[in-house]
């Protein structure tokens, strides 16, 4: 069973303890709470689809730290900075190309990129020096979380650590938007309208 505790410094330093030794935390964002490991070991990233009970074929996104930190792993067109300068930190996921295949987190050449504005994850991110997934906590197919408390027993009972913090600022998933060469898709709209984003890609630039 997982050890509950309160988001804090040392919160931040036990949970990047954990995904430094390929275990997983629950942790807050800004939108959801999400299930992290280190992204870039292949047995975490295989436990973590257990616990979810995630088809292999469905890759989970990334949270990194910075826009720098997402560039070492994926490419931003002009249209995609566009974007990341705008909301990000924030609540949206960028779907771009990714840079080198990797399995479980990437799909024909595309990776999912966040970049979370809450104050927990955003000090993890700056702390454990590899990108974490950012996968919503809980298993597939069934609705996420907003609280600790409000975690599937399953998640409590398989992962390390859940960082209890308070609700989440906006109480509903990210936005997803795929950027692919000039081709701007809305995957999934969340905390960010459409409108939003369509504003500012027709915005001039002065």
């Amino acid at each position: 069973m997982a050890r509950i505790v309160k988001a804090s410094s040392s919160a931040v330093s036990e949970c990047a303890k954990v995904l430094e030794s390929g275990g997983i935390v629950a942790y807050p964002t800004e939108t959801v709470y999400g299930l992290g490991v280190d992204a870039t070991n292949p047995k975490a990233l295989k436990s973590l689809f257990a616990v979810k009970e995630r088809d292999m074929t469905k890759p989970s996104s990334v949270a990194v730290s910075g826009i720098e930190k997402a560039k070492e792993i994926a490419i931003f067109n002009q249209t995609a900075e566009k974007l990341a300068m705008r909301f990000l930190p924030g609540p949206m996921t960028l779907v771009v190309r990714a840079i080198l295949p990797m399995p479980l987190i990437s799909l024909n050449g595309k990776i999912g990129i966040r970049i979370p504005s809450n104050d927990f994850s955003n000090k993890l991110l700056r702390q454990f020096p590899r990108p974490i997934t950012a996968t919503s906590a809980n298993i597939s197919g069934q609705g996420s979380v907003t609280r600790a408390s409000d975690l599937h027993s399953k998640i409590i009972d398989s992962v390390d650590v859940v960082v209890d913090s308070q609700e989440s600022k906006y109480g509903q998933g990210s936005t997803v938007v795929e950027v692919l060469d000039s081709r701007v898709k809305i995957l999934r709209e969340g905390a960010i309208a459409s409108e939003e984003i369509e504003n500012i890609l027709n915005a001039k630039t002065e």
